[in-house]
């Protein structure tokens, strides 16, 4: 299903369904917690945002090292989630086609009625089919983000206020104040330990020559492509660091749906494909995750690979439009976060479900230039130590 789809169907479909399940919770809620044994942590939508709630996941084990914390995500996120630190399993919803939506939901609704679920912690921002997955799993604590309507605030034990004056890991750990967990510290996100090839099997080539690996990402997840900052600039952008740095190798990164796409800035470069790679479509996860481990920098529109490079330390360049670096900017490594910050900036609302309209062209991504991507990677290209966060305002 398209993330179109998905949203009309939650809205339309959701509301009534979750105004069903809320009255069923009034007149059958379970008696007050005693005993934490199982948590359903809940978050479908986001590379980088399960990245960013992982700080949120291991202070839950620190809180209940002998529970047993369950991850409900969507399938396309399956090569994150055995990543992910402090959790047991994780369940899946498949959405790509109605048909295996429906399949993946009936095996994870048996499983919500058998598990005995305590806490469902719901870090959807304001889903209606998370609400209701939640309440399937019949949990004494309910917790998740409060909005001033009747579907939601049945539904939920403990509402928590949803505040973006913050970055978005402080708002995902207010969520743990019913469990009495508190903390005024940002903190990088986590993974595993990744095994897979090595970097030259990777780039399939010798890196014997190359004292720098230069990736970039200009992609941004179909959930929001319009994040992407210009083709030409990216490609304008490649070329001048290829003069500048003759030793590096230039790794461009993407989805295999993002393969054309990315080839077609490749094409923009000029100069022949010397030192220059398209991995778009080509690597695995853990692969990503080593090339970025290996990696001298990442130059990348704000989306998932953003806060991978993070997870791994890698300095990034980091060019955001629609969204706020101060919410959803990279956390823990040394980053330059290139934003506008115009009047109307940021535009993606949760509220709406971040349906993007733009009356002025995207002028927040167009007023960030070449000039400044390149003055920044050359900062980050100098330093000899990771520094703190720097803001770039065009």
């Amino acid at each position: 299903m398209t993330i179109t789809a998905m949203r009309t169907i939650d809205r339309f479909l959701g509301v009534p369904l979750c105004w069903i399940s809320g009255i069923v919770h009034l007149m059958t809620a379970k008696p007050s917690l005693v005993q934490v044994r199982s948590i359903l942590v809940i978050k479908f939508f986001g590379l980088g945002s399960i990245l960013l709630a992982t700080p949120t996941l291991q202070s839950l084990r620190t809180k209940y090292p002998h529970s047993r914390i369950v991850l409900l995500s969507f399938s396309q996120n399956e090569e994150l989630l055995p990543l992910i630190p402090s959790v047991d399993e994780y369940w899946l919803i498949d959405p790509r086609s109605f048909a295996s939506f429906l399949t993946s939901f009936i095996r994870v609704f048996v499983l919500l009625l058998t598990s005995n679920i305590d806490v469902v912690l719901d870090l959807e921002f304001f889903s209606k089919f998370s609400t209701l997955v939640g309440a399937l799993a019949r949990p004494s604590m309910h917790v998740g983000f409060a909005l001033p309507t009747r579907w939601r605030v049945w539904n939920l034990t403990h509402p928590i206020a949803f505040r973006t004056n913050q970055h978005v890991t402080m708002t995902f750990r207010d969520t743990l104040s019913p469990f009495g967990i508190s903390s005024n510290r940002t903190l990088r996100p986590s993974l595993k330990a990744s095994g897979g090839r090595s970097t030259e099997q990777i780039v399939d080539r010798s890196l014997n020559e190359r004292t720098d690996i230069i990736c970039i990402n200009p992609n941004a997840g179909r959930t929001s492509l319009d994040r992407r900052w210009s083709r030409n600039r990216f490609a304008q952008t490649a070329a001048i660091l290829r003069k500048e740095i003759p030793t590096a190798l230039f790794c461009f990164t993407g989805a295999p749906g993002e393969r054309e796409y990315v080839q077609s800035i490749i094409a923009r470069i000029g100069g022949g494909p010397d030192r220059i790679v398209n991995l778009a479509g080509r690597l695995s996860l853990k692969e990503l995750i080593a090339l970025f481990s290996e990696a001298s920098m990442l130059i990348t529109n704000d989306s998932g690979p953003m806060h991978l490079a993070a997870a791994v330390d890698l300095p990034t360049v980091a060019i955001f439009g629609p969204e706020s670096p101060e919410f959803y900017g990279p956390v823990g490594n040394s980053s330059i976060n290139l934003y506008a910050s115009l009047p109307c900036s940021p535009c993606l609302n949760v509220y709406d479900a971040k349906k993007f309209i733009c009356p002025i062209q995207q002028q927040c991504l167009r007023s960030i230039s070449v000039e400044e991507i390149v003055a920044a990677a050359r900062i980050l290209m100098e330093q000899e130590s990771p520094a703190p966060l720097m803001e770039a305002f065009a």
